[in-house]
This record gives structure tokens, sequence and C-alpha cells, in this order.
């Protein structure tokens, strides 16, 4: 699985320790925002870089790390398939994979620390679509999707 992922200033801690999360675990993981001691990259452009990646299928899923989050989410959704979220905690990101399918994750550093960022990171990793759910509700989850991709082309012609 190929992830992307960026942090603006606020957030470098935290990319740092979630990146050497997923790569400890097996992950093929690009870091594509901002550097220690480099230049400064924005929060809106961290989350275009991540965005554009998944949007244009260069990454499986991306994560984001600003300050609080709510800009990178803005920024990131404004992209045709991507599906960003900001979790709090686990079961949010639960059910975000699988009831919405998410394939971007954001954090706010200045919220999540460190070990929490990681036990929400790895329950949206290893949750997927539909997980816990009858038959009958996959199915109205995929309709769901399906109907969020329509109104997502019509909005993004």
């Amino acid at each position: 699985m190929k992830i992307a992922i960026a942090s603006t200033r606020a957030g470098l801690r935290l990319k740092e320790h979630l990146k050497k999360f997923l790569i400890d675990g097996g992950y093929n993981v690009k870091d594509i925002g901002m550097q220690e001691g480099g230049e400064f990259v924005p929060y809106y452009e961290s989350a275009a870089n991540v965005a554009r990646g998944i949007s244009g299928n260069q990454f499986d899923r991306g994560i984001i790390i600003c300050g609080t989050g709510a800009g990178s989410v803005i920024v990131a959704n404004k992209f045709p398939n991507v599906y960003a979220v900001h979790c709090a905690n686990q079961f949010e990101a639960n059910k975000a994979a699988a009831v919405n399918g998410a394939n971007v994750l954001v954090f706010g550093e200045w919220l999540t620390p460190n070990e929490h960022a990681v036990e929400i990171l790895k329950t949206w990793m290893t949750t997927k679509f539909g997980d816990g759910f009858a038959a009958e509700w996959v199915t109205f989850l995929q309709g769901a999707v399906t109907k969020i991709k329509e109104l997502e082309t019509e909005n993004f012609k």
C-alpha cells in the first residue's frame, strides 16, 4: 500500500512519529510535505500535495497533519476522489473507513498526542469498507458511496 504523508510546521513532530510507525509496519510511505529545517510549507499546500496524489491515483491513502486539522480537511476535500476526515478517536476512524471509505486521514498535532494518533491511524489503516456490517447494509453503503461520487462528478465539472 502506497501512502502519502505531509504536514506543515505545526505537524512536523507528529508526522515523523506516524511515519516511523508506518515504515516499521512495512508500508510504502512518501513524505510530500514540509521537512524539518526546510522551507516553510503552508497547510493548504501540504494538504493539496496529498490530495492531488490521491486524486491522481499515485497513492492508496493519505495522511495530513497540521495544527488543528480543520483547514487541511477543507483543502483536501476540494479534489475529486478524495474523502478526507479528521478523526479524534478510534470509533470515528473505524466508521470513516467502514462506512464512508475515507482515503485521507487528517490530524491536528495541537490536539492529538502521538500515541493516541497511532491508535487512530492503526484502526483506520486496518478497517476495510463494510467491516462490521451485515451484507444488506454493505450494499446500502456501496449505494451511498455511488451517490456521493455522482454528486462529486456533478459538482467538479
